[in-house]
């Protein structure tokens, strides 16, 4: 697997990823017509348009290749964006095809992420992730600390969403993969 920075040229496979792997995740989360209307054309702008930004600020999009080149994960990371919190960075979204999970993908991007964030002189880090996806043991098993939880809404859905943090990303770098 090849972890790499993003380029505009990847948004439409980061659209493809986003849009399949919330059809996947979230199935049993939201409405099954909600995931079935989700659009690439629309995704694909709105990555366009994040990658774009991403080289004006402290953002960044990683994504994860496999062996034959084709994108099959990505990360979205930055400062915190609440300020509300003691975190200074701030996991966005990550996402992996499905049947490129549990096949460590996923702790390769979360080190390319801290590692981008640190060199970035963020050294500590949140990240959002609704409570009824199984993700959230992910999170855990790489020493994240829940930190709070709130109320959200998803295509018409009153969700939980619990925040896990890291005061120190040097232990997801170190051992991350």
């Amino acid at each position: 697997m090849i972890v790499r920075e993003a380029k505009i040229a990847d948004a439409p496979a980061i659209a493809r990823v986003n849009v399949d792997t919330w059809r996947t995740a979230y199935r049993n989360i939201v409405p099954t017509d909600y995931l079935a209307q989700l659009s690439y054309e629309k995704r694909e702008s709105n990555w366009q348009e994040i990658l774009v930004n991403a080289e004006k600020s402290k953002n960044f999009v990683c994504v994860a290749e496999n062996d034959s080149g084709e994108l099959v994960g990505f990360a979205a990371a930055g400062c915190e964006r609440t300020g509300k919190y003691v975190y200074q960075g701030e996991l966005f979204a990550i996402y992996i095809l499905e049947e490129y999970q549990r096949q460590g993908t996923g702790r390769q991007l979360v080190r390319t992420v801290a590692t981008k964030l640190a060199e970035l002189s963020l050294n500590s880090m949140l990240v959002w992730v609704l409570g009824d996806n199984s993700a959230y043991k992910f999170y855990e098993l790489l020493g994240g600390e829940k930190v709070d939880e709130q109320q959200t809404s998803r295509a018409g859905v009153a969700l939980k969403e619990i925040a896990y943090g890291w005061k120190d990303i040097a232990v997801l770098i170190n051992t991350a993969v």
